[in-house]
């Protein structure tokens, strides 16, 4: 199995700042983002595997896809309002590049989307500087939420116990 570290080191590297591939770059941090929402989900409950997957499950769950499982966590206390709400407005600029072939940090509805990103801004304690771009507010909030919720998965794990 692979490491949580391994996994890290994995996403950093497909998350680079000097990657070139916008639509890479959004569509690996929100897939990141959704496995660490499962994990936490996943450490949150009993120990129950085959009711945890039967619920969890990608293809037939009823916890299936990004913001319901993300709604749950917040609706339980795990994640705050501003974290909930990242991860959603993740998901809608997600959504813009897989369903737009040609979508870009330049289109205004992404700018919109990165503009309403609000988790880095309290967790680093400053807003972005002027010259900031709707990438370079993509990546640190992003940065920022997996920070946050990367610690999750052990807290609830040692909560539970």
């Amino acid at each position: 199995m692979e490491s949580e570290f391994d996994r890290l080191i994995e996403f950093s590297r497909s998350f680079d700042y000097e990657h070139d591939n916008d639509r890479e770059i959004v569509i690996v941090g929100c897939a990141y983002i959704e496995s660490l929402i499962k994990e936490i989900i996943e450490a949150t409950f009993i120990d129950d595997p085959k009711e945890a997957k039967a619920l969890l499950s990608d293809s037939t769950g009823s916890l299936s896809g990004l913001v319901p499982r993300a709604r749950l966590l917040y609706l339980l206390g795990v994640i705050p309002e501003p974290v909930y709400k990242d991860i959603k407005t993740v998901g809608k600029t997600r959504n813009e590049f897989a369903h737009k072939v040609s979508a870009s940090f330049f289109d205004n509805r992404v700018q919109q989307l990165c503009g309403n990103l609000e988790w880095h801004v309290q967790s680093l304690f400053m807003k972005p500087p002027q010259e900031a771009t709707a990438r370079d507010i993509y990546q640190v909030g992003v940065n920022q939420l997996v920070s946050h919720l990367g610690a999750l998965p052990g807290f609830q794990r040692f909560n539970r116990e």
